[in-house]
């Protein structure tokens, strides 16, 4: 596959609680690009930046959702389901 134009890669890392502020600033980035979908082809993360990596990927043609189910899981944890 050959790519005309560079990638933008979202690269998310693990590191426990990072996890939750990761959704910050991926709900900052889907209200700066005006929630026009996925402004990233690539998505890969480590640990507890797997697990938002997966999701996003598993929602790529639906960011924001992807977004709001992060949101959801990541504020409704707690540490007796770690």
């Amino acid at each position: 596959m050959t790519f005309s134009s560079p990638l933008t890669a979202l690269i998310l890392p693990g590191g426990g609680a990072r996890g939750s502020y990761q959704v910050g600033v991926l709900k900052a980035i889907d209200e700066i690009t005006g929630k026009r979908g996925n402004p990233f082809p690539v998505i890969c993360g480590t640990s507890a930046g797997a697990i938002n990596a997966a999701v996003l990927a598993s929602h790529a043609h639906e960011f924001s959702v992807g977004v709001e189910k992060l949101e959801h899981f990541w504020s409704s944890m707690v540490c007796s389901r770690v």
